[in-house]
C-alpha cells in the first residue's frame, strides 16, 4: 500500500528553544535569570488548550488574575465533541448506574474520583461552555441530550453531548474564540512561551513558573496555584516506551505533544500514574465515524484478511500491534464492502451514499463535515478497479472476497470466528473500499491527581499550589483504550477539570462564584429531544 500524505495536522510552531523533553529522572532543574521582574497574578495556567482556556476564563470570572505560559502562538485544541451530566434531569440510581456503565468500558480501572468529578460537574461546565461560545457568535454545532435508562426505567442519567463545527471547525476554533474573551477580560498570554520550570519556596509549595522566550526567560509569581494544562506526551518517544509501550509502533496525529507539564510535575514531586496509559487510537476521517462500527471485511496491504472484524474502531489496534515487524505501519489496512451496505447494516438514513460520496478525495468540491485531507473511501463499478484505486493486488483482493463470500453462504468463519450474523455477502456492485490509518490521537493519562486536580506525590498527598488538568493528567480512563461506549467524556472532564481546579485552588471549594443555571440553559437541547 502506498504511503498516503501525511495527516498530522500542522500546528503553528514557536521560534523559541523546546524545553527539555526527554523521560529520565537526570533532568535536573536548573536556576535561571529573568530579564524582567517577576510578574505576579493569583492563577498561572501552563497550555492553552481544552482544559487551558476554561481554567482562564473561570479564574477571571471568579475575580482573579490569571496568566498563561504556551508555547504556541496561539490557543491549540483538538476533538470534536464533549459531554455533561445534567443533574436536574438526572436520579441518584440512574447516576451510580452510569457511572458503573464507564467503570465496565474502561476495564475498571477508572480513577473513581475524577469520573466523580465529572458526574458532578459536568453539566453545569458544559452549560457554561455553550453560554460563553454562544455569547461570542459560536455556538454549538450540535446539541443532543440522551437519557440513559437503568433497572427497569426507575434509573436516569442524562447526558448533553455537544459538538462545533462543522468540520474543519472544531475544539481547536473553539478555545481559539474564548482566548480571545478572556485576552479582551484582562488574561495576560504568554504565547510562543514554552514553561521550562516550576519553582517551590521552602515550604515546599509551588510559588512560580518560569517561561521562556526569544527575548529570554520571565518569571510568573502565582499567589494560589499554578495549574498545568500542556496536555499529552505521544511526541516524547522515550516516555512513550516507558508509559504507553503499545502506542510505539503507530503514527500520531499530534505534534509538539512532548510531555512537558507531566514531567516538570514529577520533578516537583508528583507521581506518574500506573502505566499502561490509555491512548486514543482513532481513524474516524476516512469513512464516518457510525461505519467504523460496522464488521466489513478487513485486509492487510497484500489484499489478505487478517483479523476477526468484530472490534470496535478504539480497540482496532490492539489486534494490529501484533501484526509482522516488516509492517512499516502496522496501523494501515483496507476495509471493503458493497453498494447495499445501508440495508445489510441497517444504518439509518443518514448513512446512505450521498453521505459517503463527501468521504471520496476529490469527488466533491465543497464536501461536507469532512477533513478533506484525511477522507481516504473509494468506489469502483469492478472489483479490478477497486482493488487498483486502493493499490492492492487485484487477484488477492478478488479471491477475498470470494472466500468471504462463501462463508457468508456457510455460516461459518473458519478463519477467525466472526459470527454469523455479522456476515454480509459482498455481491452488490459498484464496491466500496476504504483506507484505514489508526494513529494515536491523544495519550490520556500522565501525572497523578486528585479529585480537585490538585497533583499529588507518592503518598497520594497533594503538593501545594500545584494542580494539573487535561489530558496529561489523571487517569479517568483508566484503561487500554479510551473507550467511546458512551461519548463525549474525553473532552468533557478536560474542560471540567480545568474549570474546578480553578474555583478549588481560589477557595477550596467546588462551588462556582455564578453557576449557569438549569432553566437558563437547557434550551439548548430540550427542542432535540432525549
Amino acid at each position: 500500500m502506498p504511503t498516503k500524505k501525511s495527516r498530522t495536522k500542522k500546528i503553528q510552531q514557536s521560534s523559541v528553544r523546546r524545553s527539555p523533553s526527554t523521560y529520565s529522572p537526570f533532568w535536573t532543574p536548573m536556576l535561571f535569570r529573568t530579564s524582567a521582574p517577576p510578574a505576579r497574578y493569583d492563577i498561572v495556567v501552563i497550555g492553552a488548550g481544552t482544559a487551558g482556556v476554561p481554567a482562564i476564563l473561570t479564574a477571571l470570572e471568579e475575580g482573579a488574575t490569571v496568566a498563561c505560559l504556551q508555547r504556541e502562538d496561539s490557543a491549540q485544541a483538538n476533538g470534536n465533541g464533549s459531554s455533561g451530566i445534567i443533574l436536574e434531569e438526572s436520579n441518584p440510581l440512574g447516576m451510580k448506574q452510569y457511572i458503573q456503565a464507564w467503570r465496565k468500558s474502561g476495564g475498571y480501572r477508572m480513577q473513581s474520583d475524577l469520573l466523580q468529578l465529572f458526574m458532578d460537574h459536568s453539566g453545569e461546565t458544559a452549560m457554561w461552555i455553550l453560554t460563553r461560545s454562544d455569547e461570542e457568535g459560536f455556538p454549538s454545532y450540535n446539541v443532543s441530550a440522551t437519557a440513559n435508562k437503568y433497572e427497569g426505567d426507575k434509573g436516569t442519567c442524562t447526558a448533553v453531548l455537544k459538538s462545533y463545527g462543522p468540520k474543519p471547525d472544531n475544539h481547536g476554533t473553539l478555545m481559539r474564540t474564548l482566548a480571545q474573551r478572556a485576552e479582551k477580560e484582562g488574561a495576560v498570554f504568554y504565547y510562543g512561551t514554552p514553561c521550562v520550570q516550576l519553582q517551590k519556596d521552602d515550604s515546599g509549595r509551588v510559588v512560580a513558573a518560569i517561561g521562556k522566550n526569544s527575548d529570554g526567560y520571565v518569571k510568573l509569581i502565582a499567589n494560589k496555584a499554578v495549574i498545568i494544562a500542556a496536555g499529552d506526551y505521544q511526541n516524547n518517544e522515550n516516555m512513550v516506551k516507558a508509559l504507553s509501550p503499545d502506542v510505539a509502533r503507530f503514527g500520531r496525529k499530534q505534534s509538539g505533544r512532548t510531555g512537558d507539564g507531566i514531567l516538570m510535575a514529577a520533578l516537583a514531586g508528583g507521581r506518574i500514574c500506573p502505566v499502561n496509559h490509555a491512548k486514543t487510537m482513532h481513524d474516524m476521517d476516512a469513512q464516518p465515524m457510525l461505519l467504523t462500527r460496522k464488521p466489513f471485511m478487513a485486509l492487510d496491504e497484500s489484499g489478505k484478511r487478517f483479523m476477526n472484524e468484530d472490534i470496535p474502531m478504539e480497540s482496532w489496534d490492539l489486534t494490529l500491534r501484533e501484526r509482522s515487524l516488516d509492517v512499516e505501519d502496522p496501523g494501515r489496512f483496507v476495509r471493503i464492502f458493497d453498494n447495499d451496505y445501508q440495508a445489510k447494516y441497517e444504518l439509518p438514513p443518514s448513512m446512505g451514499v450521498k453521505t459517503l460520496e463527501n468521504y471520496i478525495p476529490g469527488f466533491k468540491e465543497d464536501p461536507e463535515n469532512v477533513y478533506p485531507d484525511l477522507t481516504d473511501t473509494y468506489r469502483a463499478d469492478t472489483l479490478d478497479e477497486l482493488a487498483e484505486q486502493l493499490d492492492i493486488p487485484v487477484d488477492a483482493l478478488k479471491k477475498s472476497v470470494e472466500d468471504w463470500n462463501k462463508m457468508c453462504e456457510t455460516g461459518e468463519d473458519l478463519e477467525f470466528g466472526l459470527s454469523s450474523e455479522l456476515m454480509k455477502p459482498i455481491d452488490t456492485p459498484p464496491y466500496w473500499g476504504t483506507r484505514q490509518w489508526i494513529r494515536c490521537s491523544a495519550i490520556n493519562s500522565g501525572i497523578g491527581v486528585n479529585g480537585n486536580c490538585q497533583v499529588v506525590d507518592e503518598n497520594s498527598e497533594p503538593i501545594p499550589g500545584l494542580y494539573s488538568v487535561g489530558s496529561g493528567a489523571g487517569s479517568v480512563s483508566g484503561g487500554l483504550e479510551w473507550n467511546l461506549a458512551q461519548g463525549g467524556l474525553c473532552c468533557g472532564i478536560y474542560m471540567t477539570m480545568g474549570r474546578y481546579a480553578v474555583i478549588h485552588a481560589l477557595t477550596g471549594k467546588m462551588e462556582p462564584k455564578n453557576p449557569m443555571q438549569y432553566e437558563e440553559c437547557k434550551h439548548y437541547w430540550e427542542k432535540k429531544g432525549k
